[in-house]
């Protein structure tokens, strides 16, 4: 009986050691395994970041006319380019130079702008279009409000006071064109610069408005002398023999006709 309880006693520590070695080795299995998993993480996590760097590194298209101010010199097209052309040069800049956050940024402000400058102008169009077909139907001259202003200046004298002081304004000019050239037409220009004060005071009334009438005058002299000093150099209007004060007085004559008869 000793010998059956001990003889079990030495089954059993056996049995014992070698549940003890498997289960030694399956750990060792199972950290290896680990460490393999870990291994096989590592390595596809530096891929990623290589991956990732080389993309950073990669060099991006610049776009290089981010300060051009003309924005159809920016996208590349004529100013009279079609919506289709504006379009596709838009979406093709876009696409080239995606990585370009300022040139995108510089395509896309281009782009609103010329939309928006076609955009002004249709609407130009369309009201003046519109204008048109109302003048079209009422019957009535529209024009700008500039020659609006203008117009409301000047008014046609009834046809006897207009053929007086054409008579008279010709009569001065043929004064001087017949006076000698050595004394000039000082006097002329004189008398008709006072007949056109007279004419415009006397026209408004003659109650305070003769420092009009004499400044309006005053301006219709000036403007004349300025144009009979530049047209007759390009346009010969006159002869070689006349004399340059002469051509300036006929030119202020027409002037001050012009002032005395028409402006109100």
């Amino acid at each position: 009986r000793a010998r059956l309880s001990s003889a079990r006693r030495g089954a059993e520590a056996r049995g014992g050691a070698r549940r003890r070695d498997s289960l030694v080795r399956r750990a060792d299995a199972a950290m290896d395994g680990a460490s393999a998993d870990d291994g096989g993480f590592d390595a596809r996590g530096d891929a990623e970041s290589d991956a990732r760097g080389a993309a950073a590194k990669r060099p991006t298209n610049a776009f290089a006319r981010t300060k051009e101010k003309d924005p159809y010199k920016r996208l590349g097209i004529d100013a009279d380019a079609t919506s289709e052309e504006v379009s596709s040069a838009f979406n093709y800049l876009i696409r080239e130079h995606a990585g370009d956050e300022r040139g995108v940024e510089a395509i896309e402000a281009a782009y609103d702008k010329v939309i928006s400058e076609r955009l002004s102008t249709r609407k130009m169009q369309k009201g003046l279009r519109k204008m048109k077909k109302e003048k079209n139907k009422d019957g009535v001259d529209y024009d700008a409000p500039l020659v609006q202003r203008v117009k409301a200046m000047f008014a046609k004298p009834d046809q006897q006071t207009l053929i007086r002081r054409t008579m008279l304004y010709v009569i001065i000019s043929g004064w001087a064109i017949a006076a000698p050239a050595t004394s000039g037409p000082a006097f002329q220009m004189a008398c008709a610069f006072g007949t056109c004060v007279y004419f415009l005071n006397e026209k408004r009334g003659g109650q305070g408005t003769l420092g009009k009438a004499f400044r309006d005058s005053l301006i219709a002299l000036l403007l004349a002398w300025l144009v009979g000093s530049i047209v007759p150099v390009y346009i010969p209007l006159f002869p070689q023999g006349v004399a340059p004060e002469l051509i300036l007085a006929l030119f202020s004559f027409v002037a001050m006709w012009i002032t005395c008869t028409f402006l109100k």
